[in-house]
Order: C-alpha cells, then sequence, then structure tokens
C-alpha cells in the first residue's frame, strides 16, 4: 500500500498539478548545474529498491525479521518522521528545490530550519522513510536495498550537491558545512 501511495503521491504533484520537478519554480539564470545527472538516477534506482522490495518481500515471504505490532509502530513512526523532514526542507527551500543539482541567480545559502542542524535533511527524510518502511514491513530486502543502493546514491549525491555549492558560495558555505553535519547532527 505505501508504494501505491507514493506512486499516486508522485503522479498528482508532478502529473496532474504540474509542479516541475526537474528545475527550480524560482526565476533567475542558471549559474552552476551538475552535468549528466548521475546523481539523479542513481538515487532513484536506489528509492525505487528501498521503496517497493519490502512490501513485495512482505507479500510473498514469510520473513526472517519478525512481524510484530511493535515493528509495525516503529516503522511508522520513522515513516512520519522522515516525511515530516523531508517536508520541512522542501518547504524551507520553497521555489529553489528541483530534482536536478543546480544554483541559479539570486538563490540564497538556506541555513535556517532543517538546514540549520544539518545540511541535507530531505536526503535524511528519504532514509527515515525508507528505513520505517524497511522495518515497518520487516524486510531484510529492504534494509539490503537502503545500505546496497540508496544510502551509497544519497552519499555520491551529496557530494556532487556539495562540490557546486561549495563552488557558487566559496567560504560561506565552508563556514556552514564547518558547523553543521551532512544526514546526522554530530555524527556525520
Amino acid at each position: 500500500i505505501s508504494g501505491c501511495v507514493y506512486l499516486v503521491g508522485v503522479l498528482y504533484i508532478y502529473w496532474f498539478r504540474r509542479i516541475q520537478f526537474w528545475r527550480p519554480r524560482a526565476t533567475g539564470e542558471m549559474l552552476k548545474e551538475e552535468r549528466n545527472d548521475w546523481s539523479f538516477w542513481f538515487i532513484v534506482i536506489g528509492m525505487v529498491a528501498a521503496f517497493y522490495l519490502p512490501p513485495i518481500e512482505y507479500l510473498l515471504s514469510k520473513g526472517v525479521l519478525p512481524r510484530t505490532f511493535f515493528m509495525q509502530t516503529l516503522g511508522m513512526f520513522f515513516i512520519v518522521f522522515g516525511s515530516v523532514l523531508f517536508v520541512w526542507a522542501r518547504r524551507v527551500l520553497g521555489h529553489f528545490y528541483s530534482g536536478h543539482v543546480s544554483v541559479i541567480a539570486g538563490q540564497p545559502l538556506v541555513q535556517n530550519g532543517p538546514y540549520h542542524f544539518i545540511r541535507h535533511p530531505a536526503y535524511a527524510g528519504y532514509l527515515l522513510i525508507a528505513m520505517g518502511l524497511a522495518l515497518g514491513y520487516s524486510s531484510l530486502t529492504g534494509l539490503a536495498a537502503i545500505l546496497a543502493l540508496l544510502l551509497p546514491s544519497l552519499v555520491y549525491r551529496i557530494n556532487v550537491e556539495e562540490k557546486l555549492l561549495f563552488e557558487f558560495f566559496g567560504e560561506t558555505y565552508c563556514r556552514y558545512r564547518s558547523r553543521t553535519k551532512r544526514l546526522l547532527p554530530g555524527i556525520w
């Protein structure tokens, strides 16, 4: 069901409401951008695996991990917390959010909201949602997909994004980077 909800949400936002995903909605000249967008496609593969393998495993196998109410509740907690973090990050970025790693003219270095605590809260939200799905469905394949596909793809994209942000914002980004962590406050 969660995979279907995710798919319906994506279709609603990008197809029916026609909200542009690839380019920021803010106007201005594109000053820096990732070429060939490998980081986006790596994340798509990781997200599809992490979001769709847990319910498939749940339906097709008896499972190795315990399928208990506690696991479902813990999974739901991670999904809700990750979704709130993701939506908060998107709202703070506003019109500067896009699926394409880029910087446009007039774009500020956002350091408020969840960006005050970590540099990539939307990616942290993805990981929490994926972890919630894996736990809620008691899915070893979901956990494996997070470790083998989603996490490495997010680390790759973070590196691409941070290189671009450093090139554009320079010393301001260095100061911001020195006081915040990437995904886990106080850790990494």
